[in-house]
């Protein structure tokens, strides 16, 4: 009987594990109908068995965790990169043409400080031959 018992719970335990069911002494001991003081209490080797098993439950979900958050920054890279370009292709469109917009205002700016120079001339000219 103790024997056909830890067969019971080992079944149960892979049971679980390859279900990807939580592990736990009592899960094991609820999928086998017995109580779990029975592992506690007969089978001290088997809630090391599902101890470890619970460790490496965690460390595979952790594992999985960083899978995917490594997958999630990868697609933000990703999208950071297209954005990049976007902006790269839009400056290497837009400079030009805001260059050749600020050469145009300064070639203004000197016409009208040249008008304005002209107009002072004028002004003084003016003034000197009406003394």
């Amino acid at each position: 009987m103790s024997e056909e018992t830890r067969k019971v719970l080992l079944k149960a335990l892979h049971e679980l594990v390859s279900e990807g069911k939580k592990v736990s002494i009592k899960s094991v001991s609820d999928r086998a109908g017995l109580s779990h003081s029975v592992i506690y209490n007969r089978y001290p080797d088997l809630k090391c068995i599902i101890k470890d098993e619970q460790v490496k439950q965690a460390e595979r979900l952790k594992r999985d965790e960083n899978i995917a958050e490594l997958e999630r920054l990868k697609h933000k890279l990703s999208s950071v990169k297209r954005k990049t370009q976007k902006l790269e292709q839009e400056k290497s469109i837009e400079f030009p043409a805001l260059l050749a917009h600020i050469q145009q205002v300064y070639s203004m700016y000197d016409q009208l400080a040249e008008e304005h120079v002209e107009a002072l001339n004028r002004l003084r000219e003016n003034k000197v031959t009406e003394k």
